[in-house]
């Protein structure tokens, strides 16, 4: 474990790898279940590293012009200059009037790294959910590397569960990430049948794309500057989970003000 973390660093990537594990389950029916025309169905359990480099599975039934399909894919990717978590799953369920369709997929994954320094990062990220379709993403820190369980609240907590009407957002934001132990954990599921009207098609999607950004850049644009002076000047005085209180104390004060100050020109570029 230390020879891999020690390796790890080496090659640049902040956040280090210490274990994961989930199940991914996909699943297709065309005619009657207790005597389908076809059915197929597959379940896989998911390691550190299958989550790391990503997974994916289908399940495919076709009869003439009717089908039942469902897709799972998910990873974790750690790059040198940030990370992605994405998770998607989505079915299709086509009988037309001629055969029972029903398809669906569940994912339920998570994996804990090592942040061996405090990081700042921007996060491009949206979620999707239509049809019978659901899915959850968090990030959160457990404690110090190490130590003991010490949950913070998260930084990331968002989910979506739809019916018919397509549910989706998008946004970004600039996050602190704290040296410790974190877990980013998901969830999707999908139904899609041919029963009811509207639910033959499900999607549940989300992916958190990040990028490491100074810890004194403030606003997240890549460059400590100006502005973010003036936003550490504003917020000056006591403020909880403030992004210009650079070292996590709960005040801004002269020691932020200070370390912006070292980090003035540098950018993530």
């Amino acid at each position: 474990m230390f020879t891999m973390a020690l390796l790890t660093v080496a090659i640049g990537v902040p956040l280090i790898p210490i274990s994961g594990s989930g199940d991914m389950y996909v699943y297709a029916n065309l005619g009657p279940y207790g005597d389908p025309i076809c059915q197929d169905a597959r379940s896989t359990d998911l390691l550190m590293y299958d989550i790391l480099d990503g997974s994916d599975d289908e399940v495919v039934c076709i009869d003439g012009g009717t089908d039942a399909t469902s897709f799972a894919d998910t990873r974790v990717e750690l790059r040198e200059d940030g990370f992605t978590a994405m998770v998607d799953g989505w079915g299709e369920a086509v009988g037309l009037g001629i055969n029972d369709a029903f398809s669906r997929h569940d994912i339920m994954a998570s994996v804990e790294l090592a942040a061996v320094e405090d990081l700042r990062i921007r996060v491009s990220w949206f979620y999707l959910a239509a049809g019978l379709g659901a899915v959850q993403i968090e990030i959160q820190r457990l404690g110090d590397i190490g130590g003991p369980n010490e949950p913070s609240p998260p930084i990331v907590s968002r989910s979506a569960s739809s019916y018919i009407d397509p549910i989706t957002d998008d946004g970004v934001d600039v996050l602190r990430m704290p040296a410790g132990r974190w877990r980013i954990s998901y969830y999707t599921t999908h139904q899609a049948m041919d029963t009811k009207e509207g639910f033959s098609h499900s999607f549940a999607r989300t992916t958190h794309m990040a990028w490491y950004v100074p810890l004194g850049d403030v606003d997240g644009d890549g460059v400590v500057n100006v502005t973010d002076l003036l936003l550490l000047l504003d917020a000056y005085g006591s403020c909880s989970d403030c992004l210009a209180d650079l070292d996590g104390d709960g005040d801004v004060d002269v020691e932020d003000l200070l370390g912006l100050l070292e980090q003035w020109g540098d950018c993530s570029e």
